[in-house]
């Protein structure tokens, strides 16, 4: 068995991610140990957990479920923390089923983290994705996700938001379509 914290600490690589990744899929106990590091590690364990988790979250999302609670808390606005704890709870907001009782925080936190002109590039491309994900079934949030996202366009150059938005407001255009014809 793995000592996880010592393994994250002891490198930092896309190799070690990788590792650490498999090793966080391979059981749900171990994920939860993953969680543990996220929520009440050090900062530089929190960091480091983060990345690991965004790929975890990729790959096993029905198994984050369970944890949507804290990593909707954790996904917060909150001083001094670090970026890749917000970038990782938007990059797994893009996967997990979001149960109804949940969506509305989840989507205003994705929402948020999209409008906040602090938050990362890479935070707000995972942002963007998950909004469009979770206001696809209501036409009124489709409309907000495109307001924040063509906004942030007309402030930005940056290839990866201008990427993103190509792949997500085309679906999104798509569903007030089908609601409001023309």
């Amino acid at each position: 068995m793995m000592n996880l914290r010592e393994e994250l600490l002891r490198e930092h690589s896309a190799r070690q991610t990788r590792r650490l990744t498999d090793y966080a899929c391979a059981h749900p106990a171990q994920l939860a140990e993953l969680l543990q590091l996220f929520w009440y590690g050090t900062p530089r364990e929190r960091q480091l957990a983060a990345d690991v988790l965004g790929w975890a979250g990729q790959r096993k999302p029905k198994w984050l479920l369970p944890h949507l609670p804290g990593l909707l808390a954790a996904g917060q606005p909150g001083q001094g923390q670090h970026p890749a704890i917000r970038r990782a709870v938007a990059r797994v907001l893009q996967f997990v089923p979001v149960p109804e009782d949940w969506q509305a925080l989840a989507f205003d936190t994705c929402l948020g983290m999209l409008t906040n002109a602090t938050e990362p590039v890479a935070t707000k491309a995972y942002a963007m994705s998950a909004a469009a994900r979770l206001a696809a079934p209501y036409p009124e949030l489709v409309q907000e996700v495109l307001t924040a996202s063509e906004n942030l366009l007309s402030t930005t150059r940056s290839a990866a938001l201008h990427g993103r938005a190509a792949r997500e407001l085309p679906k999104l255009r798509n569903v007030l379509r089908e609601v409001l014809p023309d």
